[in-house]
C-alpha cells in the first residue's frame, strides 16, 4: 500500500520527520517496506525563461540560449534538443546540481562556447521516459521556483506492508487514524457539501439484488449533465502518487476516494445501461463480457455480476465492463458503492486471473457502514469538478447489517498480561484515541465497542494487542517473571520414539521423515478395508487423508530413490498413524522398515547379493532383541499387500504386533516400482510397549564350550518350519539356539516335500557336555520331528 505524506497531512497534523514517522508506523504494526523521497535528486533545478535564442556559432545542431532563472544575470546555456524556442518556459539544472545517476552539472565549454547549466528532459530528471526533447512548461510557470515544488515532486511516498486483518489501513484516512491514535491527535475528516436537484434518483434508475448471499449492501447515486475531461492538477498529483495514470476527472475521483476511504466504487455511463436498471445477479452459463482491460471473458462458474436488463456490465467488486465505461461523451453517471462478500471476490478473482485495486480491497473486507460517507464524498467531488447535477436521494439496498461486538476488558487481567500496571485513565485514553467505544461495567471491567471499520476486533485478546501497540512495546520493561522452575523430563512417548530411532540407526538403517497426509487412492493401492480420516480442505489431492499406515510413505521413498538410480536402500520411519475415533482420532506409534536393492559394492564385497526376505527378518529380529521382546512367534501372513509365502506376522499371544515380508508384485506395479524387489516391515510400537522389558540383565560369559550339530530334515511343504523350531527348543534344557541355514526343493527329494537344514547349538552353563548328553538331546529332537511333524532325516 502506497501512502503519500503530503496527502496524509490533509487528515492529521504531522510534525515528525521522515525517520521518526517511519519508526512510529513500524512500532504500531504498519511495517514500512520502502520510502521514496520524490525529487531528492532535484536540488538546484529551477524553472527558467528563454530570453535569447540563436544557433551555436560552431555547430549546426546545437543552440545557444540565455535563460532567466530569477537571478541578476541570465544563464548562457548550450542545448542540443530540437524542441525549444524563444519565450519557452523550461527546466534548468544549475551548476552544482546532481541529477539522478550521479550526473553532476558543472561549468563546461562546448565547441569553444561556455555553458553554465543544462536544459532538462524527463529522462535526465528521472521523472519520465521522454528523452527526445527538453521539458516545455506552460506559459504561467513561475520563473526561479524549484521545479520539484512546481511539479509536486516534493512528496514522500511510504510503501507499507498491511496485514490481511487490517483492510481499514489500505487508505489514507485509515493510516491517519493510526497516527492520530499513536500521537494523541485528532483526525480531520473531509468536509462534504453538495446540493441536490428536485428530480429523484428513482426516476431514472432502479436497483435489484437477486443474489443476497454475496451482496449485502448496494448504494447508487445519479449525477447528470457532467462534463468529462482532464482532472485538475491536484487530483492528477494524488493519482500519480498511487502509481496510477490519470484517466479523466470522473474515473480519477472514484480512484481518489478509494485510496482515501478504502471504499472501491464504480461509475457507469447511465445512458448505456439498458432501461437504467441495475441488477446484482449470478452470471449465466457462458455469458460473456469485455472488461475495461480490453479482454473478452467467458463466465462459466456463476460469478457475481452487475447487469442491466440485457447483459452483464461489470464483474462485481473487481472490474467494470467496457460497454458502460466513462468517456468524454458521457453525460449522465450512475455511481455504485457496494459491499460484496470477501470470499466471493477472492474466488472470482483467482478463477478469472484478475487482480485490481478494487478486488484487493473487496477481498479483504470493507466497512459496510462507511458506504454512505464514501458515496457522498465521491458524488460531491464529481459535482464540483465535473459540474454535475446530483439527483435527489440515494438508492440504498441494505440486506444484512454487520455483527456488533461488545468485548469485556478486565483491567487486572490486562495488567497481568502486559506485566506492567497501567492506570484506568491511560487505558481509557488509548481506547478513545483508537475510536473505540467504552462503557463501564464495574470498577475493574470495561466493555469495549469497536467501530465497524475495525472488523479485526472480536475478543479480549484483540483489545490487549491494541493497548500494547499504542502504549508502545519499548515502554514495557523486560522483567523476568518469578516462577518455581522444576526440572522436567521427556514424555514417555517422546522417549520411546527417540530410543527406537537410535536402535534403528545403530543397526544400519537410514531415517526418513514424511508428511502425515497421503493421497486418497492409497486406500485402493494398499487394499485398506478400515475407515480412514479424510481432510475436509486438503492442500492438494496428495494430502487428502491422514495415513493409517506408514507403508505407503516408505514405498514412495523407495520408488523415488530407484527412479534416481539409487539401489542401496535401507529406510526406517518412526511416526504416528491415525484411525477414526468418536472424538478427534486414535494415534498409534508405528515403526516401518523398507529395503530394496543391494549393499554398495566394496573392495571386500565386489558382488553383493540383493536384499531378501531373510534380510528384513534379521532387521526385525534385531529390533525385537534391542527392545527386550523375546517371546514372540512368527506365523505365515495372508496380508494381500505381501507376496504369499514370503511374509510373516509377529504374534505375542493373540496380539499381532507387526508384519514383514516381500511386497506383492501387484502393489509394486501400482506404486510404479520397477527393477527391484521391495521388502517392508511395519511394527506396532504402541502394542510392543507392554511386552518390553524395562531393564536389561547381564550374564557372565559362559566358560564351557558349545557343541554344534547340523541336521537335514525332509518335511512336507505345508509344515511351518518356524513353529517346528519353537517346539524343538523346548525338548531339552541344553539347546541354546536353532537356526535354519538352507531349504531345498528339487529332483533329489519327493514331490510336495522340502529339505530343511538346521544348525543346533548345545551348551551346558555348568559343565562340559559329554557324548551321552549330546546324543540324548539329538534323539529327542528327531523323535519330536518324526512324531509331531512327520519328518525324517534326509538320506
Amino acid at each position: 500500500m502506497l501512502i503519500s505524506l503530503d496527502w496524509l497531512k490533509q487528515y492529521v497534523d504531522i510534525k515528525e520527520d521522515i525517520k521518526e514517522l517511519d519508526n512510529a508506523l513500524t512500532m504500531i504494526g504498519q511495517e514500512v517496506e520502502a520510502i521514496d523521497i520524490q525529487g531528492k535528486g532535484l536540488d538546484n533545478v529551477v524553472i527558467g525563461h528563454i530570453v535569447e535564442y540563436g544557433k551555436h556559432p560552431n555547430s549546426d545542431k546545437l543552440t545557444l540560449v540565455k535563460v532567466n532563472i530569477g537571478e541578476e544575470e541570465p544563464l548562457q546555456i548550450v542545448c542540443g534538443a530540437p524542441n525549444h524556442k524563444l519565450g519557452d518556459k523550461v527546466v534548468v539544472a544549475k551548476i552544482g546540481a546532481v541529477l539522478p545517476g550521479d550526473f553532476k552539472i558543472k561549468k563546461s565549454k562546448i565547441r569553444d562556447v561556455e555553458s553554465f547549466g543544462m536544459l532538462c528532459s524527463q529522462v535526465e530528471l528521472g521523472i519520465g521516459e521522454d528523452g527526445d526533447g527538453i521539458i516545455i512548461l506552460p506559459e504561467d510557470a513561475p520563473i526561479g521556483v524549484e521545479y520539484r515544488k512546481y511539479a509536486g515532486l516534493d512528496d514522500v511516498i511510504f510503501e507499507l506492508e498491511i496485514t490481511p486483518n487490517r483492510p481499514d489501513c489500505l487508505s489514507h484516512i485509515g493510516i491517519a487514524r493510526e497516527i492520530a491514535a499513536y500521537y494523541g491527535r485528532k483526525v480531520k475528516y473531509p468536509s462534504v457539501t453538495y446540493t441536490e436537484a428536485i428530480d429523484p434518483t428513482t426516476k431514472v434508475a432502479k436497483v435489484n439484488i437477486d443474489d443476497k448471499d454475496r451482496c449485502k449492501r448496494y448504494m447508487g447515486r445519479v449525477i447528470r449533465n457532467v462534463t468529462v475531461g482532464e482532472s485538475p492538477e491536484w487530483l492528477k498529483k494524488r493519482i500519480r502518487a498511487m502509481g496510477l495514470k490519470p484517466i479523466n476527472n470522473v474515473v480519477d475521483i472514484t480512484n481518489f476516494v478509494m485510496f482515501e476511504y478504502n471504499q472501491p466504487m464504480h461509475a457507469f455511463d447511465l445512458d448505456k445501461v439498458a432501461n437504467g436498471s441495475i441488477v446484482v445477479r449470478e452470471a449465466k452459463m457462458g455469458e460473456k463480457i469485455t472488461t475495461l482491460d480490453g479482454v473478452e471473458r467467458e463466465l462459466t462458474n456463476g460469478e457475481l455480476v452487475i447487469a442491466d436488463d440485457e447483459k452483464a456490465i461489470a464483474i462485481a467488486g473487481i472490474i467494470g465492463g467496457i460497454g458502460t465505461e466513462i468517456t468524454s461523451e458521457t453525460k449522465n453517471i450512475f455511481l455504485e458503492v457496494a459491499y460484496f462478500t470477501p470470499e466471493n471476490i477472492r474466488k472470482t478473482g483467482r478463477r478469472l486471473g484478475i487482480s485490481t485495486d478494487s478486488s484487493y480491497r473487496n477481498e479483504r473486507g470493507i466497512d459496510i457502514e462507511g458506504i454512505p460517507d464514501a458515496s457522498e464524498r465521491a458524488m460531491a467531488l464529481i459535482a464540483e469538478i465535473a459540474n454535475g447535477e446530483i439527483l435527489d436521494g440515494a438508492i440504498d439496498k441494505y440486506i444484512e447489517k454487520p455483527q456488533k461486538y461488545e468485548i469485556p476488558l478486565s483491567l487486572e487481567k490486562l495488567n497481568k498480561f502486559i506485566g506492567k500496571e497501567l492506570s484506568p485513565d491511560v487505558v481509557g485514553k488509548i481506547l478513545s484515541n483508537l475510536g473505540l467505544g467504552i462503557r463501564t461495567l464495574s470498577q475493574d471491567t470495561l466493555v469495549v465497542i469497536p467501530p465497524t471499520y475495525r472488523g479485526d476486533l472480536t475478543r479480549t485478546a484483540d483489545i490487549y494487542e491494541e493497548i500494547i501497540r499504542m502504549y508502545g512495546f519499548e515502554n514495557i520493561e523486560p522483567v523476568m517473571p518469578i516462577e518455581n522452575i522444576q526440572a522436567g523430563k521427556k514424555a514417555e512417548n517422546i522417549d520411546l520414539i527417540d530410543n527406537t530411532k537410535e536402535i534403528l540407526r545403530e543397526i544400519g538403517l537410514q531415517e526418513v521423515i514424511n508428511y502425515s497426509f497421503i493421497p486418497k487412492n492409497v486406500v485402493d493401492i494398499l487394499n485398506i478395508k478400515e475407515r480412514v480420516i479424510e481432510i475436509k480442505n486438503p492442500l492438494s489431492e496428495d494430502m487428502a487423508i491422514l495415513r493409517p499406515t506408514l507403508m505407503w510413505s516408505v514405498l514412495s521413498n523407495i520408488r523415488d530413490n530407484i527412479n534416481r538410480n539409487q539401489f542401496d536402500l535401507r529406510f526406517c520411519e518412526v511416526s504416528r498413524v491415525f484411525s477414526p475415533a468418536e472424538e478427534l482420532a486414535n494415534e498409534d506409534l508405528r515403526v516401518c522398515i523398507g529395503l530394496a536393492g543391494r549393499p554398495e559394492r566394496t573392495l571386500w564385497n565386489p558382488k553383493p547379493e540383493a536384499y531378501d526376505f531373510y534380510t528384513i527378518k534379521g532387521y526385525v529380529e534385531k529390533l525385537m532383541e534391542y527392545m527386550g521382546i523375546a517371546r514372540y512367534k512368527l506365523e505365515r501372513s495372508t496380508n494381500s499387500n505381501f507376496h504369499p509365502g514370503r511374509s510373516a506376522e509377529l504374534r505375542i499371544g493373540n496380539d499381532v504386533i507387526g508384519i514383514f515380508g516381500e511386497i506383492h508384485p501387484d502393489v509394486q506395479e501400482k506404486m510404479e516400482i520397477k527393477r527391484e524387489r521391495v521388502y517392508i516391515a511395519e511394527i506396532d510400537l504402541t502394542k510392543c510397549v507392554k511386552y518390553m522389558k524395562n531393564s536389561n540383565k547381564y550374564e557372565k560369559i559362559v566358560k564351557y564350550p558349545e557343541v554344534t550339530r547340523d541336521l537335514a530334515i525332509v518335511l512336507s511343504k505345508d509344515v511351518l518350519v518356524g513353529n517346528m523350531i519353537e517346539s524343538l527348543k523346548k525338548v531339552s534344557p541344553i539347546i541354546e539356539k536353532i537356526d535354519i541355514f538352507d531349504v531345498y526343493e528339487g529332483d533329489k527329494i519327493e514331490a510336495n516335500k522340502k529339505s530343511v537344514a538346521i544348525s543346533i547349538v548345545l551348551r551346558n552353563k555348568e559343565k562340559t557336555l559329554d557324548e551321552k548328553e549330546i546324543n540324548s538331546a539329538i534323539e529327542k529332537i528327531l523323535a519330536t520331528i518324526s512324531k509331531d511333524y512327520n519328518g525324517e532325516i534326509r538320506q
